[in-house]
């Protein structure tokens, strides 16, 4: 039986994911998993032949994950994984000792037990591509164990994060010695200029430490990293470009790594100032 590939993307409702469902869809079946089922928004003017399926879960509701993804997959029999993306992510604020248990519980719930869950149940029911597949977690700057980027206010993400980014190292490690068909990688995915980045910077409990650090950053303006390099000239960015840099991460080959970060993966922007070349030799 021929397997039909499937992108597996969670959080593909708003934001970043929202792009990313988007972008998979010119080439690939997507799976968004998430409370919010995704919309393909540019489906009937593509005219292309791939699906959006969602399964609406709720990621903190862990033990529920593996049946209904089980479930899916016995109504899907025909598809395989070749991409699995962990976007979802939950940003408690609060400062440590003012968070309460259940807080505490939920993210770990979301950010770091949900993405082991999905990733374990899909290796254990044989649903990766036999041929090749990637999983790609979304991680942070927030989880590097170094002062300047430990924040009061955000550090039950960051503790999260760091989980996630452990966890990812170790899987990585495993797949190398069980699943060799599996390679674990992660993805920082830059300073994303969204809503709820303005709203951190003005939250009245925020480290006054982090608004320093970013209210600074301007917003990228295409072309203006054609001659120098964006971790020596950081700019926050949009979650359309974020979703490119984490698309690529998935599906590129020169992407051998075991991290990336936006703003250091010079493959990928010299990549990108490749194909903007050609557009403007074409034109």
């Amino acid at each position: 039986m021929e397997h039909k590939p499937l992108a597996l993307i969670t959080g593909g409702s708003r934001g970043i994911g929202r792009c990313l469902v988007r972008s998979f869809l010119a080439y690939t079946d997507v799976l968004n998993v998430s409370r919010t089922p995704a919309q393909d928004a540019g489906s009937a003017a593509r005219r292309e032949p791939h699906e959006l399926h969602n399964l609406s879960v709720d990621l903190a509701d862990v033990a529920r994950i593996e049946p209904c993804l089980g479930a899916w997959f016995d109504a899907h029999p025909g598809h395989r994984v070749t991409t699995l993306i962990h976007n979802a992510a939950v940003s408690p604020l609060g400062w440590l000792h003012e968070v309460s248990p259940a807080e505490v519980d939920q993210a770990f719930r979301v950010n770091v037990y949900a993405p082991l869950t999905i990733t374990t149940s899909l290796l254990r029911a044989g649903r990766f591509a036999a041929d090749g597949a990637r999983v790609v977690y979304v991680t942070s700057s927030l989880a590097r164990p170094v002062p300047e980027l430990s924040f009061a206010c955000l550090g039950l993400y960051s503790m999260t994060k760091a989980a996630l980014s452990r966890m990812a190292l170790i899987q990585s490690r495993e797949f190398e010695l069980t699943a060799p068909n599996v390679t674990v990688v992660r993805a920082h995915p830059g300073i994303v200029d969204t809503d709820l980045q303005r709203d951190l910077r003005r939250h009245p409990r925020m480290d006054p430490a982090f608004g320093v650090k970013t209210a600074g950053l301007p917003p990228f303006q295409e072309g203006e990293w054609r001659d120098r390099s964006p971790k020596d000239h950081m700019r926050t960015i949009t979650p359309e470009f974020s979703a490119e840099f984490i698309e690529w991460v998935a599906r590129s080959s020169d992407a051998t790594s075991d991290e990336y970060d936006f703003y250091h993966a010079e493959e990928f922007h010299a990549a990108r100032r490749e194909v903007g070349h050609q557009e403007n030799t074409t034109i």
